[in-house]
């Protein structure tokens, strides 16, 4: 697992970013499914900063990563050729549309049908920037990574880690007791679920897959083995996840369980990104 610690800015940056984006789905599906009072909306607008500096957090530990943060720019020069040129635009789009919404609802200028075109705007900004952010792996020269199940993973991590994350912002503001006596209840257990396969199907497979391969140096089979501990913490950690906030949006303590559910998420998607990076292989010496 060295090598996966080499990357523990990457590895921050694709937890927490995905994570705090499918935050804004969840806080979609609420105002779609929901009718909020006023104190309630003004209530959700104030933490709803709680998933947006998750995000941003997620952004700032990426350049870490870089050599120099002062060449940060520099990756918008690939962009059409580059998938992490690619992922870095997307998800500045998205920042954008975040930061724009955040605003507008702070200083209380979305009215009820503006608020809902925006967020849904965000939240498919969101999904997409998941996917861009899975797309940013896939590349030729490392097999291991050259998978679509890498985009499915992500996918399912913001899908997974945002419905607790976004449902605990409805609890600390005191409107998730009303969103639970519509239909939010119900579509939240959908995407919690589908967030769940996903993200357990996608990373399961995909390492799984690593097994079968191998190059000069290295036996994709032994860089698996030497994770199966890690393996075993990520699925039971975003298991726990799915459970925490499946409870929660069946009104067992909502509140605390929504929290359980994201610190597992938390640590779930951590741990699975860091054992993506412990199984990586390249093909440049041959297969």
């Amino acid at each position: 697992m060295e090598a996966a610690f080499a990357e523990l800015p990457l590895a921050l940056f694709t937890t927490l970013a995905p994570m705090g984006a499918g935050a804004f789905i969840a806080l979609a599906l609420a105002f779609f499914t929901t009718t909020f009072t006023d104190d309630q909306v003004k209530k959700i607008d104030r933490m709803t900063l709680i998933p947006l500096v998750v995000v941003l957090v997620g952004f700032a530990a990426s350049f870490f990563h870089l050599a120099s943060p002062l060449h940060a720019a520099g990756v918008f020069a690939g962009i059409g050729s580059s998938p992490l040129s690619n992922e870095i635009l997307v998800g500045s789009l998205f920042v954008v549309l975040a930061l724009v919404y955040v605003i507008l609802a702070l200083a209380g200028k979305l009215s009820g049908a503006a608020r809902k075109g925006l967020v849904a705007v965000v939240a498919v900004a969101a999904a997409v920037f998941a996917c861009f952010t899975g797309m940013a792996y896939m590349m030729e020269t490392i097999a291991s990574w050259n998978s679509p199940l890498v985009v499915v993973q992500l996918l399912g991590f913001a899908l997974l880690g945002g419905m607790p994350l976004g449902t605990l912002v409805l609890g600390l503001a005191g409107a998730l007791p009303d969103a639970l006596k519509g239909s939010f209840k119900t579509a939240g257990i959908v995407v919690a679920a589908a967030g769940a396969v996903l993200a357990i199907g996608g990373f399961c497979v995909q390492v799984m897959g690593v097994g079968g391969m191998e190059n000069a140096l290295v036996s994709g089979a032994d860089l698996v083995a030497d994770v199966t501990i890690y393996l075993a913490v990520a699925v039971a950690s975003l298991v726990l996840a799915a459970a925490g906030t499946v409870a929660a949006l069946l009104g067992k303590s909502p509140v605390a369980m929504a929290g359980f559910g994201a610190v597992m998420a938390v640590i779930g998607i951590f741990v699975a990104r860091l054992v993506f990076y412990a199984v990586q292989l390249s093909v440049v010496l041959g297969f």
